[in-house]
């Protein structure tokens, strides 16, 4: 008896595990009808696990927004797609296209990161291509 309710148990963490996870990685919290290009001055870029973020002060987006809150996929995924730690620094000046968050908040998912110095990085989103981009 106790030993079918240690792999019930098991079980059941086990699948609550891999629903955590599917929830996790989904993209359904951004707003895929439609992007921002966000002009500024980066903040802060976070080199970090499970995902790397890029804080942001606007000089040039959308109405009533000044600092954003970008997110990247993982840090393996960029590796695999060229990116490295040295890519992005405290007062670089870029353009940003994201797709925002769905209720509103000042942050979203990075599309794509245009540098000064002409480069254009483009981060490995899954389904990328189902967000719509705004003109």
């Amino acid at each position: 008896m106790k030993r079918a309710i240690g792999w019930m148990a098991a079980g059941t963490l086990a699948v609550g595990a891999v629903g955590t996870a599917w929830a996790h990685h989904s993209f359904a919290i951004f707003d895929h009808t439609q992007t921002y290009t966000l002009k500024g001055k980066v903040k802060s870029f976070q080199w970090t696990n499970p995902h790397g973020y890029i804080d942001l002060d606007v000089k040039d987006g959308p109405p009533g927004i000044d600092h954003f809150t970008l997110e990247m996929t993982s840090i393996n995924m960029l590796q695999r797609a060229g990116w490295k730690s040295s890519d992005v620094h405290p007062g670089d000046e870029v353009t940003a296209i994201v797709a925002p968050l769905a209720t509103g908040d000042k942050g979203g998912l990075l599309l794509e990161l245009r540098m000064k110095d002409g480069r254009t990085l483009v981060p490995p989103v899954p389904a990328i291509d189902t967000f719509k981009r705004s003109p």
